[in-house]
């Protein structure tokens, strides 16, 4: 009470005199570190931080510092996060927000400054190209209202409004062909053939200009090296993806002949010849794989027929049915077929409850 008693008419002094008025903080460094914490403000809680002795043999101290390095860490991902999610949305603004209140807390952060850095050259970049289709559209819209309103005035040259519209639009055609002139300029410097040509052609339509024809004669013979340049280009990406396509089925096609798979090999080499009709290895090639086709074909004949007369007519079926793949159009092979699957029909006829059967008087 004394010490108040103290004050008032220290107070009232400095105020009558015209001097600012002192605020005393009724809290001591350590009080306000305890307020700071449990409103969990982690930028006042490093503010205060800093204005304390430091003492590195005081353990609570020394908790509340890896404390405060694991919340800060915490903050700078989440902020990372949350204005991931802005930019997601095109949130450029709240994007903003958010990396500014993680530097707040982590004003050190390498990871925000570099995030925040490339989220403000995106925005400018999305801006430039928004500004660029909205250039391009009110071109497009000029260049179909000036020759409707003139169909109009034809019709009808007494209309005032159309005149009023139809004047306004050759005003703003002036303006929009003037910045389509200077974004095909830039357009061309920055080698976007195709959107300087786009451009230079819509200045030129709204207002003839010679710059603006000698810069699109430029661009479209520009262009034209280009595309021509991007088709040989592209053939010659083609006929390497067919020499690598051609390599790796020549591979599988030797595999499968090491292999014995001789359906594999057949369909390999029809791949190939595709691929390289015309090519001197592949017809070798095909005179290598009938040599083994008629080969195993004709094992495969002679061990069907064993098995035939042996009495094993569905191994034997099944042995000459393999081959078709091979020789589909074998005469002797389909003969074959036919009379096993005959006999087989037979046979179950003659079953018991087969369809041929008959019953025990």
């Amino acid at each position: 009470m004394t010490l108040l008693r103290t004050l008032v008419p220290l107070l009232l002094a400095l105020g009558l005199t015209g001097c600012a008025i002192v605020l005393i903080q009724p809290y001591s460094p350590e009080q306000r570190l305890q307020l700071a914490l449990q409103r969990g403000d982690i930028v006042l809680v490093r503010e205060i931080m800093t204005t304390l002795p430091a003492n590195e043999d005081d353990p609570d101290r020394a908790a509340l510092r890896a404390w405060l390095e694991r919340a800060e860490r915490h903050m700078e991902q989440a902020m990372l996060m949350q204005a991931a999610g802005h930019l997601r949305r095109e949130q450029w603004t709240q994007a903003q927000a958010s990396y500014d209140h993680g530097l707040a807390v982590r004003p050190d952060s390498e990871i925000l400054r570099a995030a925040r850095a490339r989220a403000l050259k995106e925005q400018q970049e999305h801006l430039q190209h928004l500004r660029v289709r909205l250039l391009l559209s009110q071109g497009r819209a000029l260049a179909s209202l000036k020759p409707l309103y003139a169909q109009i005035l034809r019709a009808d040259p007494d209309d005032p409004s159309v005149q009023q519209a139809s004047a306004q639009a050759q005003q703003d055609a002036g303006q929009v062909a003037e910045g389509l002139l200077q974004l095909g300029l830039s357009a061309m410097d920055e080698a976007d053939l195709a959107l300087a040509v786009e451009a230079l052609s819509l200045s030129q339509a709204l207002v003839p200009d010679p710059a603006a024809e000698a810069a699109l004669q430029s661009a479209q013979a520009a262009q034209t090296r280009q595309q021509a340049l991007e088709r040989r280009a592209h053939q010659a990406q083609l006929q390497a993806q067919w020499a690598q396509r051609t390599q790796v089925l020549f591979s599988n096609f030797e595999g499968a002949m090491e292999a014995g798979d001789l359906p594999a090999a057949r369909r390999h080499l029809l791949a190939l010849e595709q691929a390289q009709p015309r090519d001197a290895t592949v017809r070798r090639l095909r005179r290598e794989l009938a040599k083994a086709v008629d080969a195993e074909v004709t094992l495969g004949l002679e061990t069907g027929r064993r098995l035939y007369l042996d009495g094993k007519i569905p191994e034997a079926l099944e042995t000459w049915r393999n081959l078709l793949e091979l020789r589909p159009d074998h005469p002797d092979l389909q003969a074959h077929i036919n009379r096993a699957e005959r006999a087989l029909e037979s046979l179950r006829r003659l079953e018991p409850g087969g369809p041929g059967a008959t019953g025990t008087p």
